[in-house]
């Protein structure tokens, strides 16, 4: 059953997601791009390449890890309500 708006009582309502700042996140410290940043610094500065490798390689396990530990416990995140938009007046809302 599709949610109705409070405000408007429109049935064009569309669910939001927060996974912009997640996905984003992921993007910026994947391990490819912390890796190939790593070996391009060492080229621009005439160091060893791998050297870039593996200190880029380190810094995303990092990251993943720290990650992994300020994640939400899985019983912690079932219970956040859904928020949705309306399409026509632009109110977000819960049900």
């Amino acid at each position: 059953m599709k949610p109705i708006c409070p405000r408007c009582h429109s049935a064009h309502v569309i669910e939001n997601t927060d996974t912009s700042m997640q996905s984003m996140s992921e993007h910026l410290c994947s391990p490819k791009l912390l890796v190939s940043l790593g070996v391009s610094v060492c080229k621009y500065y005439r160091i060893n390449p791998m050297i870039g490798m593996v200190a880029g390689g380190a810094l995303a396990t990092l990251i993943n890890l720290a990650q992994q530990r300020l994640m939400q416990p899985p019983l912690l995140r079932v219970a956040v309500l859904p928020r949705y938009s309306c399409s026509t007046c632009q109110h977000t809302f819960s049900v």
